[in-house]
């Protein structure tokens, strides 16, 4: 007997991958795509280890795919539905994301060690000249 309270597994590569090419051809609704990735997002499947961070990274992606901003509210965005504001992404947006996800893909399949290095890299020197910005800012 199954438990109907138990996490599921996480998607794979594949499974988000073919998620966000449908989403790209409009074969599925941002908020379709959006329901899709909460549990794994924000719910109960969010606390499970991931074997491929990148399939951590494309369900971010497609959970904030349907995000709305309201041009008269700058700053204010929600997770919407067509029609209720503008979308923070354009089509255009979604699809070169893709591209640009399947390239990072690529260089963490032929050197997944050295990605991770390159990434923490990556970060440090953010969070560095963030904390050099700061201190160059008046109190």
């Amino acid at each position: 007997m199954s438990d109907l309270g138990a996490t599921r597994l996480p998607p794979g590569r594949v499974e988000v991958a073919a998620r966000w090419h449908a989403l790209a051809r409009g074969k599925v609704t941002r908020e379709s795509v959006h329901a899709w990735a909460v549990p794994w997002v924000e719910g109960e499947g969010a606390l499970v280890d991931f074997e491929d961070p990148l399939a951590v990274t494309a369900l971010q992606y497609l959970h904030g795919f349907d995000l709305c901003q309201d041009p008269g509210r700058p700053g204010v965005v929600w997770h919407g539905t067509a029609g209720e504001g503008q979308w923070c992404h354009s089509h255009e947006d979604i699809a070169g994301g893709l591209t640009r996800w399947q390239a990072k893909c690529a260089l963490y399949d032929e050197d997944p060690q050295g990605w991770i290095q390159t990434v923490r890299e990556q970060a440090r020197a953010a969070i560095q000249a963030e904390e050099e910005e700061r201190g160059r800012r008046p109190h």
